[in-house]
């Protein structure tokens, strides 16, 4: 097991790690950032690792590689040689050791990056260990991210994920009507997508999450503050500014008839992703009667992830409680079983 000694540098050329070192940070060579060398008790203590999350988070990727295989491609060979840009999306399976996880429903986590990096260090592999303490087993989503007009592509992403899970549901053991879904940043905004009647699962004929999480995730391009430069967002995403992208059908608020309840959790120091998105999104919930709850953490800026020693620490056990008190909404208008379709 890694230690707080160990440096990021020696994490990733570990051997037994080394194969799966694109996947840390998907988009980034880690060896040309400036904590490459630094140690777990380093990392700490910068703002954006908070705690020890991400010692928590290799050591389950440690445990997952020496278990056997665990990650996943989402698109066959064929599919990619037409579209090589689908190599990029594929699934991390961390299982629970809850003899009673095949019962429950299953998280897909899908960490941020601004649609041009995915960080499984600190949103992926750390939340799925703490889910899989908590009895849930836990897929991490990679989607397709770079370029310009990324979307719909993630949804595509997505949609291929449930798909591929239902047909292999045997020996995953994972059952794809029965899943919610936990989204960071540009994650969420994949996530607050996928919930939406127009753009989400019910375009695609799939059973909707029973239960979303938001973590400061983006949902309204009209909720854009004037004085916020974030076009490079709404370029990579739809190809659009901010201002024509507002004229679109993509803002989250406008579609949520058919959203499951929804967990929201955002700072309100942000400067990434204003928390305002979360506020539109809860207030669009509550005037459509639909369960949500919404955690605002005083002083806390972006990328948070678990929010160890923070204002929202524990926002996870949260959830779970949120999820177990709401199974009768989450179950609602979900497509049968055989609605799966290739």
């Amino acid at each position: 097991m890694f230690t707080r000694k160990n440096t990021l540098k020696e994490i990733v050329t570990d051997p037994r790690i080394k194969p799966y070192a694109d996947r840390i940070v998907v988009g980034l060579d880690l060896s040309q950032t400036p904590f490459y060398e630094m140690t777990i008790e380093e990392l700490s203590r910068q703002r954006m690792f908070h705690g020890y999350t991400l010692l928590n988070g290799f050591n389950r990727l440690l445990e997952a590689v020496e278990e056997g295989p665990f990650c996943y491609p989402l698109y066959s060979e064929e599919e990619i040689r037409k579209d090589p840009k689908k190599a990029e999306a594929c699934f991390m399976l961390f299982p629970s050791m809850d003899p009673d996880a095949d019962e429950k429903p299953f998280l897909i986590c899908v960490p941020g990056g601004g649609n041009v990096q995915i960080w499984n260090m600190s949103e992926g592999f750390p939340i799925a260990n703490h889910y899989n303490q908590l009895g849930y087993h836990v897929v991490v989503l990679n989607y397709r991210y770079g370029g310009e007009k990324l979307y719909p592509a993630p949804l595509e992403d997505m949609a291929q994920l449930l798909r591929y899970i239902e047909a292999h549901k045997a020996t995953l053991h994972l059952n794809a009507g029965h899943y919610f879904t936990a989204g960071f940043s540009a994650g969420g905004y994949l996530v607050n997508s996928w919930c939406t009647t127009n753009h989400g699962y019910a375009a695609y004929a799939l059973p909707r999450p029973v239960m979303n999480i938001s973590v400061y995730g983006f949902a309204s391009w009209k909720g854009v503050r004037d004085d916020w430069d974030v076009d490079f967002f709404g370029i990579t995403t739809h190809g659009l500014t901010i201002k024509e992208a507002a004229r679109t059908d993509w803002n989250v608020e406008d579609h949520i008839e058919g959203f499951p309840p929804t967990y929201l959790l955002h700072g309100d120091n942000d400067h990434s992703c204003d928390c305002i998105n979360s506020c539109i999104l809860a207030d669009a919930l509550k005037q459509a009667g639909i369960p949500y709850e919404l955690e605002i953490g005083k002083g806390m800026d972006h990328g948070f992830g678990e929010a160890l020693f923070s204002p929202l620490r524990g926002w996870i056990e949260r959830t779970v409680n949120f999820l177990v008190a709401h199974p009768e909404e989450g179950e609602k208008n979900n497509c049968p079983d055989s609605q799966f379709q290739q």
